[in-house]
This record gives C-alpha cells, structure tokens and sequence, in this order.
C-alpha cells in the first residue's frame, strides 16, 4: 500500500510540475491565448485606425476569429518565445522595386496606385501607437505619407524614441519634412542598429552629432533628403550614405583626417565634395563601396587608393578629375566594379589593367584617353560583364586572328572609337549580350548574318558606320534597333519585316540605300490578341519604292513614322488612323497622290504633320485645327487648292506653318489672336525628339533636326493669295520668319508691323503692295533678311543704321519704280513726279524746316543790329553826321586816285 501510494505520488510529480509550469507561463503571459498580447494586438488595430489604407493591404488586421492571432498578420512578427510583436513591416515592396528599377519596358505593379509614381499607398496621420509595442526591435514605414503625423505641433514622430529595444528603423519615403523632425532625440534608442531615412525630399536638415552618441548604430541611410551641413564623424558605422544632397558638403579631406576603422560602404554621389582627392583616404582601410558620383572631384586620383585592398566598387563618374590613370590601380586585386566616365581622364590605360582578374564593370567613356587597346585581350584577361569605351580618342583593336575565351559580357559600348576593320563573326557567340554600340566607329564591310543568335540583346546601335551588305535577320527581342546611316542595300525581306516587328521601342534604318517595297509583314506580326509594340519607325532616306502597306495599323502604339525621301506612291493608307497614339508623321519627298487623308483628324497627339514634296491634292479638311498638339504643319509644294481654313490660325501650339508652293487662293483669315505659341501669351518649353523640318529662312532652304523654343516661321509663298495683310499678323510678336512673297496681296504694309520684334527673316517680295515701307519696320533689332522687292511702293526708303545694313546693294527694294532714297541711286529731292504727301519723308520736312529757322535767325540777328547801331547814331547826329560824310569822301577820293 504504501509501496503503491509512494508510486503513485511520483507518478504525479510531473503532472503537478507541469501545470505549476503552466500557471507561471498563463501568468507571465495572461492575454496571448491567441498567440499575441491583447495590448500589442489593439496597439495594432490602432495604427490600422490612423492608416488610410487604399489598396487593402492591411484586410488581415481585424479581430475575426480567422484573423484573432496577430502574429499572423500582414507584416507583424512576433517572438517565438515570448510572442511579443518585435517587427512591423508595412512596405510596399512591389512598388517600391518598380520605382527604384527605372524601367520604362516594365508596367506598374497591380496596386491601388499603380497610375501613380509615389510610393504612398498608406498614409498615418499619428503614430504615438508605437507607444503601445516598446519590444518592437524593428520597425519598417517605409513608402507610409507620415508628413501630417510629423509636421504637427506635439510631433508624434517623438514616440519612437520611447522603443527602447529598437534595432532596425526603416522610414524612407515617409513624406517627412523638416527640420521639425526630431532625428536628436533617437539618442534613447540605444540599441538602433540600422536607421534609415532615404528618399525624406524636404527633411531639410543637418546629420545631428548626437547619432555619434549611438555606439552600435552601423548603417545609416540619408539619401534625397536636401541635408544641409556637413558629414560628422561617426566611426563606429560600417555603412553611410548621404548621396543625393545637393546641399550636405562632402569634403573628402576632412572626411578621412581621422580613421573610419569600420566602413565598409561609403556613398556620397550627388554631393558637395569640391576639392581634391586625398591621400588620407586609406583611413577607410576597410571600404569595400565607394561612391562619388557627380560630386564636384576635382585634381588627380591619389596613389594611396591602392591601400583599399577589399574595395570592389569604386565610382568616380561626373566629376573634374585630371590626369592618367594610376598604374597603383592595378594592384586593387578585389576590384569588380570600376566607374570613372565623364571626367577630364587623359592618358592611356595601363596595360597592367589586366591584372584585375575580378574586374566586371570597367567604364571609362566620355574622358580624353588615347592610345590603343585590344578587345579580346581584355575579354579574355578580365571578368567583364560591362565594357564601356566609348567617346575618347581611343584606337579600339578588333584581332581577327584572336579569339575569345569568354563570352559572359552583357553591355559592350564603343562608341565614337576609332575600331575600322570588320565586326568578327565571333561576336554571335556572346549569348549573354544585352546592349552592343558600335556606332561611328569607322566600321566597315558586312553586318554578321549569325547576328540573330544574340537572342537576349536589347538594344542594337551599328549607326554612323560604313557598313554594306544585306539586312541580316535580326535578333528576336531587340527593344532598340539602330542601323542608321550606313550603307546596307537589298530589300527588305518578308522574314525580316517579321523580324522587324519584333522591336519595341526604336526602329531605325534612316540614310541607307535599302531598295524594294516595305515589307507587308512589317508590323503584322501579334502576340495573342495584343498588337505589335513598336514605338519608332524611321525607313527615311532610302530608295524605298511601292505603296505604303496598310499593315502599318498594326503597330497602334506608333508615335513616330518617318517614311520621307523615298520614292513611295499611291494613297497614304487610311489603316494608319489606329495608331491613335502617333505624335511625329513624316511623309515628304515622295511621290504620293490622291486627298489629304481626313483621318489625320483622329490623331489628337500628333504634333509634327510633314508631307511636303508630293503629289497631294484637294483642300485642307476644317479638323485640322483641333489639334491642341499639333506645332509643326508642312504640306509644302503639293497640288492643294481652295481656301486656308480659318480653323489653322486655332492651332495654339503652332509654331511651323509651311504651305507653300501649292495653289491655295482667297484671303488670309483675319482672327490670329489664338496662335497663342506665337503671340507670347502660351511660351512652353518644346519637345526637342525627333521634330524635323525644312524652312525657308532668308532666302535659303535649312534643315532643322531638333526644334527650339526659338524656331518659328510662317511661309505662305508661291501660292494664289490675294486681299490685303491683314493688321492682326503684326500680333504674332513670337515668329520668327514671314514669308508671303510671290502672291497677290494688295494695299498698305501694316504700320505696326514693327511690333513684331522676334522677327529675323521677312520676305514681301512679288506682291502688289503699295504705299510707303512703315517706319516701324526700323526698330525690328533681330531683322537680318528683308525682301520687299517687285511691288507697288512708293515714297522714301526709311533709314536706321541696322535697318541701312539689311541690303547695301539695293535688291531687298528692288522692282519698286516710286522707291527712292538709300540704297537706291534715285534721288527723292529732284523727282518732280512724286506727289508731296508721298514723295517728302517726314525726316526731309525736319530738315527744310530747321533750315529755314537757321536763315530767319541769321536775318533777324542781322535786322537787330544793324538798325539798333542806325537808330544810336540817329539820335546823336550833330556830333557826328558832318564829320562822318567828310571822312568818307576822303576816302573815296583816294581809292579814285588809285585806280588813275
């Protein structure tokens, strides 16, 4: 029995300890029966509270028996031991990625915002929350608008600093303004490891001095947050970046006086670093990331960087630095990543370059560097993945004999390099190529037919080359594709324009002597029920011939068609109207006929229509004018007739207007007042891409590749107008070219046609106008070409002394029979048939009046005088009449006895 009940009461021992074990556990942790604490759970329900949460991320928070366990929350984490909440993760990791990645051929991610280019998708107007979770070890906010939260009087931001167990705090792009913000007072978080406050745009503030006080904070993250101040000392970090701050001075010699015996990554790009590079910089004997990008660098690279032997990443790109490279470079054996482009580099490479086995990314473009280098020599010797050459004076050697032993590059550009000689066949083997430009480099002879094995190339540039041959088959999934101005000759074939459809940004073939019709399958080609993704399409300059294919409508994300200076014929092909998207459409110089396609009306977005130099007949449809885009519009030397329509003169952002050499007739509209891109009221700053014309400017046809705020002209010559110029025209105080010559306008210049001070070039020649040139006309500064020539004018040729120099020989007043004056050899004082009103100039009036004054003065001093003498003497004439008479004849006497 006793044996038995000594048996029993051991049995139970375990029994009794677990459940003491039990109650110290429900003790300790009394509300986590749900597997968080009922505080730190309703601390939660709090912040969803103060979120506005669009896009739903936080449907998981709520106190539904589904959802009771607040661990298991959207970004929550809590201990596995005491399951405590230790870290909130609310970013939007998808967005964010999209943002920071830059990519236009990627789309937005399927968010609430994905229209938007912010990061904000929730925004808290508190966070004294926080107050509720002090054993949060991190906490991550990132892409959360707290600007209401932080901007307020009490300043809720001042709670963080009561999570005394905080190791990570992550509030990038938080939308926090300062320098209310108080970053000094997280000198409580003595356990912060890693702070970050990147993206901050108008925190406007100085790093505090007190974050040297945090002796186990290692990274420290303050890009875009306009810091002003200077960078202190802070060595016990291992990671600090502070680029992108205008603002913040980054001078390296006080950086590295003292030692950094920590750092390991070290980004101040986009600062204010003037000055030159240190030697000291081996204080950092541990960096292994520098970045100085666009800092204001100047003076040589320092010897002493040898010292950094982790270093892997070096970026020095956008400064002033001077001088060779170092030849000390060569024994930073762990360098990977090696940036110096834009920079003022002369020299030449070291060839002990070679040495950096490890080396991935070496770009040097956009520098002074001569001498030569071998292409395979550094694919084979180097690790490279990034070869960037391009613009310096650099003979670039392509061995034929050589060939390659790796072929893991990704970008190869070479650019403005002196290569000559062939591309090698072995160029296919490079499977791993994304971006290749071998552009003017002096390439001559075939382009390799294996070319379209480079499957993942993106991006194609052999333009400005001396390139012949075929059109090879092309890569499948080039999004750029550039063979411009070359020699490249033959058809294009079916497979090709397959092949061609293919690209998705940029297609360029312009300037070859490509022959044939344009391929029907170009821009056939469909992916599922999706439509081909082309953006660019230029053929110009070619001997292209044929139809333009209907099958151009496919490609309904087109903005640019530059088919010009080819030898098209027939109808411009109403399937183009799909492209809705078209902003630039070049058909001139072909020989196309038949109307104006009225469907040139739906494309809302164009604003460049050139179809100069065809066969085009018929009128101007009236909907042209409702293109609120539209700047450029040339239909010069075609068959138009009828009326210009008064709807032309609505287009507000018009700046080209060329519709000459056609056979348009009636009056120019009277209402100008809405070209408002030319009357100063609506300046905007124009779109350079891709905006060619052709314009007659003083005279002489110039060609125009980009266009300028500055570029303007109106030229309606060569056609059948009559009627008077109408007043209005002077509004136009923008344009800088009128040209209204070989038409049959009538009456008066305007007077105020002087009011028109852009004006450079103004050619009235062959009219019938009549009436006096306006003296307004003189004031015109920027005038530089005058043609008022065969006319009707009449009186004196007005003077000024730039106006003088506009035609010294005489030609800009030529064929003007009642003209006379300067320069011409007619004299206006001796021409009896010149009427008074219009042969005396209101200058000449001035004069003959100031003449006139002078004599009447001279008379009256004269009358004056002499009588006021008479009149003295009159008075007194018995003191001196007698004697005076005595000693005149005296005098005459002896001048008689002379004379005999």
């Amino acid at each position: 029995m006793n044996s038995f009940s000594k048996t029993t009461q051991m049995a139970s021992f375990p029994r009794l300890q677990f459940f003491f074990f039990l109650m110290i556990s429900i003790t300790l942790c009394p509300f986590s029966t749900h597997g968080c604490h009922e505080e730190e759970k309703r601390a939660l329900l709090d912040i969803k509270f103060n979120l506005v949460d669009p896009s739903g991320r936080l449907s998981s928070w709520q106190e539904s028996t589904q959802h009771k366990n607040c661990c298991s929350w959207y970004g929550i984490e809590c201990s596995s031991e005491s399951l405590h909440v230790i870290s909130i993760d609310l970013r939007n990791r998808d967005l964010e990625m999209y943002r920071y990645d830059g990519s236009s051929y990627r789309t937005a991610p399927d968010t609430a915002l994905r229209d938007s280019y912010t990061t904000f998708c929730l925004e808290s107007s508190s966070i004294n929350w926080v107050r509720g979770l002090e054993n949060l070890q991190v906490l991550r906010l990132s892409g959360i608008d707290l600007l209401q939260a932080t901007s307020s009087k009490e300043n809720d931001a001042q709670h963080i600093a009561y999570l005394w167990n905080l190791r990570d705090l992550d509030i990038s792009d938080c939308n926090i303004a300062g320098p209310v913000f108080p970053i000094h007072q997280f000198h409580n978080l003595s356990r912060l490891s890693i702070l970050k406050m990147n993206r901050n745009d108008h925190l406007n503030s100085s790093i505090p001095l007190q974050l040297a006080n945090l002796t186990t904070l290692s990274v420290l993250e303050f890009s875009h947050c306009d810091l002003q101040g200077s960078i202190p000392y802070l060595p016990q970090l291992t990671e600090l970046d502070v680029s992108a701050n205008r603002h913040l001075s980054s001078d390296l010699t006080r950086i590295f006086e003292y030692p950094w015996p920590r750092l390991q990554k070290l980004q101040i790009s986009s600062t204010n670093a003037t000055g030159s590079f240190p030697s000291s910089i081996s204080n950092a004997s541990l960096l292994v990331r520098f970045s100085a990008a666009d800092s204001k660098i100047q003076g040589p690279l320092p010897f002493s960087i040898s010292h950094l032997k982790y270093l892997n990443f070096l970026d020095l790109s956008y400064n002033n630095i001077q001088g060779p490279i170092p030849k000390s470079f060569c024994k930073i054996f762990s360098l990977q990543h090696l940036s110096l482009e834009e920079n003022i580099i002369t020299g030449i490479i070291p060839n002990c370059i070679t040495n950096l086995r490890n080396l991935s990314v070496f770009d040097v473009s956009g520098n002074f560097i001569t001498g030569t280098v071998s292409l395979i020599s550094l694919i084979n010797e180097l690790n490279l993945t990034f070869l960037d050459l391009s613009a310096n004076n650099l003979t670039v050697v392509i061995d034929q004999h050589l060939y390659p032993s790796k072929f893991i590059l990704e970008r190869l550009d070479l650019h403005s390099c002196n290569v000559k000689g062939f591309i090698p066949t072995s160029i296919c083997n490079f499977s791993h190529l994304e971006e290749m430009d071998l552009s003017y480099t002096n390439l001559t002879g075939a382009i390799p037919s294996c070319i379209h094995k480079l499957i993942k190339l993106n991006r194609l540039d052999f333009s400005k080359n001396r390139l012949s041959g075929p059109l090879p088959l092309l890569p499948p999934n080039v999004g750029y594709l550039d063979l411009s101005n070359n020699k490249l000759n033959g058809e294009i074939s079916l497979e090709n324009g397959k092949s061609l459809s293919s690209v998705s940004v940029t297609l360029n073939l312009n300037e070859n002597e490509l022959w044939g019709s344009i391929p029907s399958s170009l821009c056939s080609q469909k992916t599922g029920n999706s439509y081909t993704i082309l953006e660019e399409i230029n053929l110009s300059n070619n001997k292209l011939s044929g139809a333009i294919p209907s099958s151009i409508g496919n490609c309904r994300n087109l903005t640019t068609l530059n088919l010009s200076n080819n030898n098209l014929t027939g109808n411009v092909p109403n399937e183009i109207n799909q492209a809705e998207k078209l902003e630039y459409l070049y058909l001139s110089d072909n020989n196309l006929d038949g109307a104006l396609p009225t469907f040139i009306t739906k494309l809302k977005s164009l604003k460049v229509l050139d179809l100069r130099n065809n066969n085009l007949e018929g009128i101007i449809p009236t909907g042209l004018g409702s293109h609120s885009d539209l700047m450029i519009l040339s239909l010069r030397s075609n068959k138009f007739n009828g009326s210009i329509p008064k709807e032309i003169f609505h287009l507000q952002q018009l700046r080209i207007l060329d519709l000459a050499l056609n056979n348009f007739s009636g009056q120019i509209p009277f209402k100008l007042e809405n070209l408002t891109s030319l009357t100063g009221r609506n300046i905007t700053t124009l779109s350079t891409y891709n905006a060619q014309y052709q314009l007659v400017i003083k005279g002489t046809m110039a060609q125009f590749k980009q266009m300028w705020l500055y570029n303007s002209g109106i030229d309606l010559s060569c056609n059948i107008l009559s009627g008077s110029i109408p007043e209005e025209i002077c509004l136009l105080k923008e344009l800088a070219m009128l040209n209204l010559s070989h038409n049959f306008f009538s009456s008066n210049i305007p007077e105020s046609v002087g009011d028109m001070y852009s004006l450079e070039s103004l050619d009235l020649s062959s009219n019938r106008l009549s009436g006096h040139i306006p003296q307004s006309l003189t004031v015109i500064d920027s005038l530089s070409f005058l043609s008022l020539s065969r006319n009707n004018l009449s009186g004196k040729i007005p003077r000024e002394s730039h106006f003088d120099t506009l035609s010294v020989d005489g030609s800009a007043f030529a064929g003007n029979e009642l003209l006379c004056g300067f320069p011409l050899e007619k004299d206006c004082m001796g021409n009896h048939n010149i009427s008074t009103g219009s042969s005396i100039h209101e200058d000449d009036q001035e004069d003959w009046k100031e003449k006139v004054l002078l004599y009447a003065i001279v008379a009256m001093g004269f009358a004056v005088g002499f009588w006021a003498l008479f009149f003295v003497l009159l008075l007194k004439k018995q003191k001196w009449w007698f004697p005076y008479w005595r000693a005149i004849d005296s005098v005459a006497v002896k001048i008689i006895e002379c004379f005999l």
